[in-house]
């Protein structure tokens, strides 16, 4: 069948046919003969590269066919990109059309533009065989097809490759400047989108004046008759922002940055909708503007103090803008007519909330009327942003707000009670009336939506632990009700139940708020232990509940399978100073029934969406990192680790894995954040060097553990470690300043992987990666003798969003020294090696991998190659019980020795250990925290 078509194929196609059909009918039956045999997946590549030869010579002897050859046309372009290997061949032929009749030259282009997509090495392809000259004659043609085309074919090329490939930067540049004033609104469009696409790309490398030039003829865009091209403009303004800032090298640049906030201000006024929208869209994206610009376009009235100041450009034109015209920005924003207007208002007023305290309590009350807003998608976005300013504790309540948030509590949308409620779980209330006007509107909550006791039971709990003082005395206060002398009380009363949740959060997990409640709240709330443990299953293990209730109740603990020891371990957790502590429980439940598998998918995916929230929180910090707003920053990082720990009590499997990840993230971040604010510090009471090398281990260490202890991680997770290894290295170089030949090494085995991914895959590489690649490049061809500029590669840094895909496994271990502690000591002699005997778990270990155990005891390392085939289970658990020697006793009376698991990460390029240590050649990740072996000298005791 496949040789019959082709053959009748060849006979359409020839020009010397004799069938009685016309030639047009013959030529159009050829093509739908070709595309029969290139589509059909069966088809040999020998047909599949006879039928598009045939097509090319066709294109030649039917030349004054103009139907046919544009149907050709297409059809090559089409057949090249499901064939790459046709490429070639179909390009040669195509480019000769590329000069001809525009009609022709712009199914060319089309042609072209579908090879150039079709995948990675496309637009590779296309660059062959075009040029500088070519590209601008089809740029200045007279069909608007032609323009429009090579104009979408030039913008794509530089997402996919940098747009160099075909012609250079600047000369892209010009281009697009020009097609900007095109007659054609949608080629303005085009023209502005391949302006804001070479921003992007080209970052701070830009030429001044060019971005200058691109600048000047957004804001004459911005008075452009058609609104597309305004809602562009706007984008391209807010781009060269971007631009001027990272561009400023050290100047000041905050009177550009006013003035476009001014003009972006009057962009939020346009009569259109859509320029309106990407106005405020970018008015939230702006960045150190000035305190009194941001309060101006919350106030109607003109301020004072700048009512006669002027903000002067530097354009040609020398335009000056009053900062009036900023005044009321937000208000005419929450007053549009149209509600995504509004919702992207409040959107942008919580973005530029976070860099301002005082913007953040004026902007709170105009919020609070957004709150009545007809459209749910607006209460909701209100809702964010108050949540997002309490994340970063700029939200200061006030009893005048509290009256119409809680009113959201009886909201017709379910989304937006629950909104509501997690708003609530982080508002910080200044006093009793107001943490008693809270606890009444949750209970009028459960009492009208009983259906959502869990979700309200949750927030109650973390209302009463974030606010102790207050819920203890609603607990005094609740004992005297429920007195038995008062008559019969029901706990079914929603009252009731919500009052116990609230009493018995106050004294999580610290021992010294349980003396304030008395007993018989614990008596009670034992009696709803089903109901409360379901809305807390994230945060504390049912028996770990129950045994806490029932220790401070003074009932005994009936179920016989848990230890009261660990019980009271629950209540007065090592740490008491942090609220979270609560959570690290872990007592087994063999009653309880066996979960379905779909309950266990359902929640673990629950975990996920909320570790993403959580980790969305911590990305969104790194403005204020490079602000040095340390105590905000470590005040989030406190909060999420918090969060965190409380979700990976009841999580198992992947799940588990997952939250193991993200706390170990978290961890790096907070490290990298607390080393970025001491080599920014000026005061005298900085940390000194030692103190920032054992910082610099952690992180090193930290990222260790990311990188070699997960297995299964998703090239884009990688893709982001890898960066933040690279900002780490910088980083310590830019403190230290030493620049050996294994730093150096570092450095490129991580650019060169780094490069490998990127190339594999759809992930770009960053401005902050680019720039270190090309500096570890000229360092390497000029030896020592070339610097790196540390800071400006700092500043080029931004942390990426992490996306997380499931599906890896965590690799860890346990390590315990069985019949020892500080009152039970190991006896030994000085000089004589001393037995110690171990218990180890390992998970998700292969027998790949290569795993020791260090010893450490001052000066003194010693490693253990621990031998996988001593222990029994298998790759996903395993255990041993085993006696390892310590060699180096020292002559003292007594000494601790700090044991841990190690795993040896494969090395390429370096050796991280010394040869005489003995033990692992390459870097080593820590698998679990370090044990403590306490030892007595047998002759000083």
């Amino acid at each position: 069948m496949e040789r019959l078509l082709l053959e009748r194929f060849h006979l359409h196609l020839s020009p010397t046919s004799s069938s009685s059909s016309s030639s047009p009918l013959r030529l159009t039956r050829s093509l739908a003969i070709a595309r029969a045999l290139m589509a059909n997946r069966d088809s040999s590549d020998t047909t599949r590269r006879s039928t598009a030869d045939a097509l090319v010579r066709a294109l030649a002897d039917h030349g004054s066919d103009a139907s046919f050859l544009r149907g050709a046309l297409y059809f090559l372009g089409e057949a090249a990109a499901l064939h790459p290997s046709l490429a070639p061949a179909v390009l040669s032929a195509v480019r000769s059309f590329l000069d001809g009749p525009d009609r022709l030259a712009a199914d060319a282009l089309a042609a072209l533009a579908a090879i150039a997509r079709s995948s990675s090495m496309g637009f590779s392809f296309v660059a062959s065989v075009l040029d500088g000259d070519l590209v601008l004659s089809l740029v200045r043609s007279s069909s608007v097809a032609v323009r429009s085309r090579i104009l979408d074919l030039l913008v794509s090329s530089i997402y996919k490759s940098r747009g160099s490939v075909i012609l250079g930067h600047n000369c892209l540049f010009r281009v697009f400047l020009a097609l900007t004033v095109d007659l054609y609104p949608s080629l303005r469009i085009a023209a502005i989108n391949g302006l804001i696409a070479l921003c992007k790309e080209i970052g701070a490398d830009a030429d001044s004046l060019i971005v200058r030039c691109c600048y000047n003829r957004a804001v004459e865009l911005l008075k452009d008759e058609d609104e597309l091209v305004r809602s562009a403009a706007v984008r391209l303004v807010s781009s060269c922002r971007e631009l001027f800032r990272v561009g400023a090298k050290g100047t000041d640049s905050s009177e550009q940055t006013e003035l476009i906030f001014v003009q972006l201000c009057s962009m939020a006024r346009d009569m259109s909708k859509q320029v309106r929208i990407e106005a405020f869209d970018a008015l939230g994206n702006v960045k150190e503007v000035s305190e009194s610009a941001l309060l101006q376009s919350l106030s109607k009235k003109v301020l004072g103090n700048r009512s006669g100041s002027k903000i002067v450009s530097k354009c040609e034109k020398e335009t000056k803008l009053s900062f009036s015209r900023a005044a009321g920005t937000f208000i005419h924003g929450i007053e549009d007519e149209h509600h995504e207007v509004r919702a992207i208002t409040c959107k942008s007023l919580g973005m530029l909330a976070i860099f301002s305290v005082r913007f953040a309590d004026e902007a709170l009350s105009l919020l609070m009327d957004m709150l009545n807003d007809d459209a749910e998608v607006v209460r909701l976005q209100t809702l964010e942003t108050i949540f997002l300013m309490a994340t970063y504790d700029h939200l200061k309540v006030q009893e005048k707000h509290m009256h119409m948030f809680l009113g959201l509590l009886a909201d017709i949308s379910a989304l937006v009670r629950t909104a509501a409620r997690k708003s609530l779980r982080l508002m910080k209330l200044p006093n009793l009336e107001i943490f008693k006007l809270v606890i009444d509107g949750l209970i009028t909550n459960l009492e009208t939506n009983p259906e959502e006791e869990e979700d309200i039971f949750y927030v109650l709990f973390f209302v009463g632990k974030n606010h102790r003082k207050f819920s203890a005395k609603l607990a005094k206060d609740l004992a005297k009700e429920i007195k038995p002398s008062s008559g019969e009380m029901t706990l079914d009363n929603p009252r009731i139940s919500a009052m116990l949740v609230v009493s018995i959060s106050s004294s999580f997990p610290d021992k010294k708020y349980t003396c304030d409640i008395p007993a018989v709240i614990f008596s009670y709330a034992a009696t709803l232990l089903g109901r409360i443990s379901c809305a807390l299953q994230d945060v504390i293990h049912r028996d770990a509940l129950l045994a806490y209730l029932c220790r401070y109740s003074g009932m005994p603990f009936l179920d016989k399978t848990s230890d009261s020891k660990e019980a009271g371990e629950i209540c007065s957790p090592p740490n008491q100073n942090e609220a979270s502590d609560c959570c690290k429980v872990t007592v087994s439940d063999s009653h309880e029934p066996q979960h379905s598998k779909e309950k266990e998918e359902h929640l673990s995916e629950e975990l996920m969406q909320s570790v993403e929230v959580i980790l969305k929180t911590v990305g969104q910090t790194w403005p204020l990192v490079k602000a040095c707003r340390a105590y905000e920053v470590q005040r989030i990082f406190r909060t999420c680790k918090e969060e965190l720990e409380m979700l990976a009590q009841s999580a198992s499997g992947p799940a588990s894995a997952f939250l193991d990840f993200a706390l170990q993230y978290v961890q790096v971040i907070q490290l990298v954040a607390e080393f970025w604010e001491q080599i920014q510090a000026k005061s005298s009471h900085s940390f000194g060097m030692v103190a920032l090398e054992i910082l610099v281990e952690k992180i090193d260490m930290s990222l260790k553990r990311l990188t070699y202890c997960f297995r299964g991680l998703h090239s884009e997770i990688e893709f982001h470690i890898l960066e933040l290894s690279l900002f780490a290295t910088i980083l310590r170089l830019s403190k230290f300043g030493i620049f050996s030949d294994s730093v150096l090494k570092k450095l490129q085995k991580i650019i060169s992987r780094l490069e490998f991914l990127s190339s594999e895959g759809s992930i770009m590489l960053s401005d902050f990666s680019k720039e270190v690649s090309k500096a570890v490049s000229e360092r390497r061809m000029n030896s020592a003798s070339q610097q790196i500029n540390h800071c400006n590669l700092l500043d080029l840094f931004d942390l990426r969003q992490i996306t997380f895909y499931g599906g890896f496994k965590s690799i860890k271990g346990e390590l315990r020294a069985l019949d020892n502690n500080s009152e039970n000591p190991l006896l030994y002699i000085s000089g004589l090696p001393v037995g110690i005997r171990y218990h180890i778990t390992l998970c998700n270990v292969s027998n790949n991998d290569r795993l020791w155990l260090r010893m450490v005891v001052g000066e003194s390392i010693e490693y253990v190659f621990l031998d996988l085939g001593q222990f029994g289970g298998n790759d996903d658990e395993r255990s041993c019980t085993i006696v390892l020697p310590f060699y180096a006793t020292p002559n003292a009376s007594s000494f601790v020795l700090r044991a841990c698991l190690c795993i040896e990460c494969p090395s390429e390029n370096m050796i991280y250990w010394k040869e005489n240590q003995g033990g692992p050649k390459g870097e080593i990740a820590l698998l679990f925290e370090e044990c403590d072996v306490y030892f007595a000298n047998i002759g000083k005791r």
